[in-house]
């Protein structure tokens, strides 16, 4: 029984981990947000992450590898779409960060912790990799025994692990941006923009290069 819970519990947390720690362009997203815009702002983004991250495990325990054929089919499409949202962020975030002054750009982002939330919830989403992920780990996990146990303890492990890390990230973006002053603050936004402009590029490349 203690096996039943435990060895859930363990692969959710190493899949919650596997999915959230590889440094990418919403990685990159949230440390600058903590970074500029402080860790509530940047902590609503990392709750946005997790949540889909959540919701994604969910599907994946309830649909199994057959869904994960039909969003592979398409993957170039949602590389592509996913590569342009993000250079698209990237250049509003650097004409923002280059336009304003330090002080001014500060004051106009620190009350959008909702809006982070819902701008992170979508870049996540649109990612169809992170939903094959889960459907190839929970199916080794959640169908092996036909309990529904663990797979209610596999999802709340990848969720809480998920989050862990997300808020991590947010807090070190929030902790080098309170010790900087805030014209080191804007041009490190400035330079953070430029790299995930380069970033949502190679998403775009990967995207066109699938299509291919």
């Amino acid at each position: 029984m203690l096996n039943d819970i435990v060895a859930p519990a363990v692969a959710g947390v190493v899949a919650g981990l596997g999915v959230a720690m590889p440094l990418g362009a919403v990685a990159a997203l949230l440390l600058r947000e903590g970074l500029v815009n402080g860790f509530r702002t940047a902590a609503a983004g990392a709750a946005g992450v997790a949540t889909v991250d959540l919701v994604y495990c969910i599907i994946a325990a309830l649909t199994g590898a057959t869904f994960a054929r039909a969003i592979d089919d398409h993957r170039g499409v949602f590389l592509l779409t996913s590569g342009v949202l993000i250079v698209a962020i990237g250049v509003r975030q650097l004409w923002q960060g280059m336009r304003q002054p330090p002080r001014a750009a500060a004051e106009v982002e620190r009350a959008s912790a909702p809006a982070a939330f819902a701008r992170f919830v979508g870049l996540t989403a649109i990612n169809p990799i992170t939903l094959v992920y889960f459907i190839a780990l929970s199916g080794a996990v959640t169908h092996s025994d036909g309990s529904w146990i663990g797979s209610v303890i596999f999802v709340a492990a990848v969720g809480g692990a998920s989050l862990t890390w997300q808020l991590l990230l947010a807090w070190v973006g929030s902790a080098f941006g309170g010790a900087l002053s805030l014209s080191a603050t804007r041009a490190i936004g400035v330079i953070a923009s430029f790299l995930i402009v380069a970033l949502g590029m190679v998403v775009v490349v990967n995207g066109a290069a699938a299509l291919g």
